[in-house]
């Protein structure tokens, strides 16, 4: 019997978390889009899922095990927070790693959480190949799918479709959203306040009855700024990937 690789992924927590009382597994009290990706995967990969051991890195609890079961909390990763942490973060880190043989890390973490793993790199095994996911929530996002099914079929609405299906690409990068996840990953942007979203001029994209520009759009995708590309640019990208691109 042929074993599996084992591969580690690191995640930040999200600001949005289900709201059930009492305690949750910390993957299904996160709940934004990078762990709806994550349980995507989990259930219709849940033997490819055994190789992978899945970590969050808490402003509340450091580094925690996916599995371990948290209250619902409202706490920041504040620099004062990144300092306090970070002792106690590298010492989790090297905890995992021992007796673990990963060939394979992805990490996904937002700037402040970033600084957290300072040093990250003495740690892991020089064999072992790192993916860091950069950018926008939206670029990250894609990185993430890429790496957990790597190569395998995703399941959408019942049926079988290869994973990077309904891609775009601009500059270089190479966009695998379905419109849903797009709008999805739009809605938290917006939640979050992230860039200008009403700068938009001679076309738009409805997200729940809000026009917003299809640059900033593409941009949250992408992670591009946007003055590295035109509005003809996001407007053909999100009409490849099924988004309506309505004019003024």
């Amino acid at each position: 019997m042929t074993v599996e690789p084992k591969r580690l992924l690191i995640l930040a927590c999200s600001h949005r978390k289900r709201p059930d009382s009492g305690l949750l597994p910390a993957m299904e009290r996160y709940d934004g889009p990078q762990f709806q990706v994550l349980r995507k995967f989990l259930r219709e990969q849940p033997i490819e899922a055994q190789s992978i051991d899945t970590f969050i890195l808490s402003a509340n609890f450091g580094l925690i095990s996916a599995n371990q079961p948290i209250p619902k909390y409202d706490y920041r990763m504040s620099l004062q927070r990144v300092q306090e942490l970070r002792p106690k973060v590298s010492c989790e880190l090297e905890q995992v790693l021992q007796g673990n043989d990963y060939s394979e890390l992805f990490i996904s973490l937002g700037k402040n959480y970033w600084q957290t793993l300072e040093g990250y790199e003495r740690l892991v095994p020089a064999e072992a190949k790192v993916t860091i996911a950069q950018g926008s929530q939206g670029g990250r996002q894609a990185a993430l799918r890429r790496w957990l099914y790597n190569g395998l079929v995703e399941q959408s609405y019942g049926h079988s479709v290869i994973a990077t299906q309904g891609k775009a690409q601009i500059r270089g990068i190479e966009i695998t959203f379905t419109s849903e996840q797009a709008v999805e990953l739009a809605r938290q942007a917006l939640a979050e306040g992230h860039g200008d979203p009403a700068g938009y001029q001679s076309a738009y994209v409805l997200v729940d009855g809000q026009r917003v520009a299809p640059k900033w759009l593409v941009s949250q995708l992408t992670g591009l700024p946007v003055g590295s590309f035109h509005t003809g640019d996001a407007r053909r990208v999100l009409q490849q990937l099924g988004i309506e691109v309505k004019s003024t």
